[in-house]
C-alpha cells in the first residue's frame, strides 16, 4: 500500500511538472518563432541604436539633422527603473526583400512612446504607441511601419514613464510574424485569465455552500491575480479605456494577502505548525503597509512589491515543504503550485530590480501562464483535501454508526436493547401494532444451581429463538434481566403467539425447568400505559401456568416409589 501512495503521489507530481514545462515549451517556441518562420530563417533588420537623457531639446526636424541632433544630447548606458524620460535614436537599414514591419516596444510598461520616421526623401513618419495610445495590436504596443528593401532611415523615439518594470526593449519584427505572434500570444493571455476567472467563480460557489474559508481566500486570490495582470497586459485600458498607472500595483500587493490567508487555513497552520504560522503572517501586514506606495511613491511601487513577493513566496515554499514532509499529503499540490510561480518569478523578479534584462521575450506571459498553473494546482489541493475530508468523514460516520449500534443492543444477546425499544416505539407512528412482553421463567433457578454461565448461555440461546421471528416489521429487543418484548404489526399477533409456544417447547430441549410467560397489549399513544397492560397480561399467563402446575395429579406407579 505504501508503494502504491508513494507512486501515486509521484505520478501526480510529474503531471503537475510536466504542465509547467508545457507552458515554458511554447513560450520557447514563441522565442524560436522570432528567430525562424516555416523552417526558413526570418529577415531582420539591421538597426544601430543608442539611449539618451531628455532635456529641453524637441526631435530633429528632417533627416539631414539627425547626427548634429544627436551629438547634442547626453548619452545614457540604460533606463532607471524609477522612471524618466529618453531619446533612443536607431539607425534602420534594410538589407532583406520585405518591406512590411512592425515598431515593437516591448519587455515593459511604457506611458508613453512617440517615434518620429526620417527617410532621406519624403515626410516625415509620426507612431504613436504606449500605456496612453490606442493600440492596433490589442495588448501590444507595436506599431506598423514600412522599411522598403534597401532603404536607410532614422527612427527617433521619445518614450517616458513613471517607473519601468524592468528594462524596455525596442524592436523591429515582421510584420506577418509579428502578427501570428500577437495573435497566439492574446489567445494564451484571454485564455489564461477566463480560467482564473471560471476558477474565482467556480469556487465563490463552494464556498457559498460549505462556507469552508479556504475556498473564500482562493477565490480571492485568483480573482486578485487576474486582475492585477489584466492590468499589466492592458485589458481594462483597450477594453474599457481605463488609464491609470496607480491602480496596477495594488493587486501584486494583495496577492501575498490572500494567498497567506488561503495556506495559514488550508495547511493549518496555527494548528499544526504555529510557529511558521506567526512568522508567516509577515505577509498580511507587510504588504499592506506599503501598499500605498501605489500612489504617493508610485516610482518605488514596483521595487517594493518585488520584495514583498519574494518573501511571500520563499515563506509560502518553506510552509508547503514542511507541511508537505509532516504528513499532509494536500499539501503536495500546493508544493507544486508554488513552484509553478516561482519558476518565472526567478526570471521576472531580478528583472524588475534591474538585476538583469528580461531572459524571454515576454516575461510577462510567462509569469501569467506560471499563475495560472499555480491556480489549478491549488484546486487539486483543495479536491485532495476534499478527497481526505470525505474519506475521515466516512471513517466518522462508521464510528458513529457503530456507536449507535452498540448503544442500541444489548451486549448479551445481541439484541435491540431497552434504548433502542422506546426509539422503535416512537417511530411505529399510528400504524396498529402490538407489544408482546415475553418473561424466561426459570433463569433465576439456572443461575442458582447451575452457575451464571449456564443462566447466560440459556439468555443467548433464547435471543437466537427470538431472532427466528423477526423479519422487516417484527423487531425483538431484551429490556433486562429476563424481560423481552416483541413490536409486530397487529395482524401477526395471533402467530406470535402460537410460536412463541413452539418456542418453549425448543428451549425446553436444552433446559428442561425453563418455561415462557407472555402477555399482548395493543400499542396506544401512552407507551407506558400499553407496557402496564402488557405487563398484566404477562402475570395472568404465569398465573394460569402455575395454576395448571398445581392442579397435575401426583404420578403413580412404578416410577413414583
Amino acid at each position: 500500500m505504501k508503494w502504491t501512495k508513494a507512486w501515486g503521489d509521484l505520478r501526480r507530481s510529474v503531471q503537475g511538472v510536466f504542465g509547467a514545462l508545457v507552458m515554458v515549451g511554447l513560450l520557447a517556441g514563441f522565442s524560436l518563432g522570432e528567430a525562424t518562420h516555416a523552417g526558413q530563417p526570418v529577415a531582420r533588420l539591421a538597426v544601430t541604436s543608442s539611449l539618451f537623457l531628455v532635456g529641453p531639446e524637441t526631435f530633429p526636424a528632417a533627416a539631414q539633422d539627425v547626427a548634429a541632433w544627436q551629438r547634442s544630447l547626453t548619452p545614457v548606458k540604460q533606463v532607471r527603473l524609477t522612471g524618466g524620460a529618453y531619446w533612443l535614436v536607431s539607425e534602420v537599414r534594410n538589407p532583406s526583400d520585405q518591406a512590411a514591419w512592425v515598431f515593437n516596444p516591448h519587455g515593459t510598461l511604457i506611458k508613453q512612446v512617440e517615434a518620429r520616421v526620417y527617410r532621406s526623401s519624403g515626410p516625415t513618419e509620426r507612431l504613436i504607441t504606449g500605456y496612453q495610445a490606442h493600440h492596433p495590436y490589442m495588448l501590444h504596443y507595436g506599431q506598423d511601419l514600412t522599411v522598403v528593401p534597401g532603404e536607410r532611415v532614422w527612427v527617433v523615439t521619445r518614450f517616458s514613464s513613471p517607473y519601468f518594470a524592468s528594462l524596455p526593449d525596442f524592436s523591429f519584427e515582421p510584420q506577418v510574424i509579428y502578427r501570428q505572434q500577437v495573435a497566439l500570444e492574446n489567445l494564451l493571455a484571454l485564455g489564461a485569465f477566463g480560467a482564473l476567472l471560471a476558477l474565482t467563480l467556480y469556487n465563490l460557489f463552494v464556498y457559498a455552500g460549505t462556507r469552508n474559508l479556504s475556498f473564500l481566500y482562493y477565490a480571492a486570490y485568483t480573482l486578485t491575480y487576474g486582475v492585477a495582470w489584466a492590468l499589466t497586459f492592458h485589458v481594462p485600458a483597450d477594453v474599457f479605456d481605463l488609464h491609470d498607472l496607480r491602480l496596477h500595483y495594488v493587486g501584486f500587493f494583495l496577492l501575498p494577502v490572500f494567498n497567506t490567508l488561503f495556506y495559514l487555513h488550508f495547511l493549518r497552520m496555527d494548528e499544526r505548525l504555529p510557529r511558521l504560522a506567526r512568522f508567516s503572517r509577515v505577509n498580511l501586514w507587510l504588504p499592506l503597509a506599503l501598499l500605498p506606495s501605489c500612489f504617493f511613491l508610485l516610482p518605488y511601487a514596483h521595487i517594493l512589491a518585488t520584495g514583498v513577493i519574494s518573501l511571500w513566496l520563499l515563506l509560502a515554499l518553506s510552509c508547503g515543504v514542511v507541511s508537505w514532509r509532516s504528513g499532509f499529503q494536500p499539501a503536495r499540490f500546493f508544493v507544486l503550485a508554488i513552484l509553478a510561480l516561482l519558476v518565472p518569478a526567478s526570471l521576472i523578479l531580478p528583472a524588475n530590480v534591474g538585476l538583469m534584462p528580461d531572459p524571454v521575450a515576454n516575461s510577462e506571459l510567462l509569469t501569467l501562464l506560471g499563475g495560472t498553473l499555480d491556480g489549478i494546482l491549488l484546486a487539486f489541493a483543495l479536491a485532495d483535501q476534499i478527497r481526505l475530508l470525505i474519506r475521515e468523514n466516512g471513517t466518522h460516520i462508521e464510528q458513529l454508526q457503530r456507536a449507535l449500534h452498540l448503544a442500541g443492543t444489548d451486549s448479551l444477546t445481541g439484541l435491540r436493547n431497552r434504548h433502542a425499544f422506546e426509539q422503535a416505539y416512537r417511530a411505529r407512528g399510528s400504524a396498529p401494532f402490538v407489544l408482546i412482553l415475553i418473561d424466561l421463567d426459570g433463569l433465576k433457578q439456572v443461575n442458582d444451581h447451575q452457575g451464571h454461565t449456564r443462566g447466560d448461555e440459556l439468555l443467548r440461546t433464547f435471543a437466537r429463538l427470538l431472532r427466528t421471528l423477526e423479519d422487516q416489521n417484527i423487531h425483538a429487543f431484551r429490556l433486562g434481566g429476563d424481560e423481552f418484548i416483541l413490536l409486530a404489526p397487529s395482524a401477526a399477533a395471533e402467530g406470535l403467539q402460537f410460536q412463541l409456544n413452539g418456542l418453549e417447547r425448543t428451549l425446553r430441549e436444552s433446559f428442561p425447568a425453563v418455561g415462557l410467560s407472555f402477555g399482548l397489549a395493543h400499542a396506544g399513544p401512552n407507551p407506558a400505559q400499553t407496557f402496564e397492560e402488557a405487563d398484566q397480561q404477562m402475570y395472568r399467563h404465569k398465573n394460569a401456568k402455575r395454576s395448571c402446575q398445581s392442579a397435575a395429579p401426583e404420578p403413580t406407579g412404578p416410577e413414583s416409589a
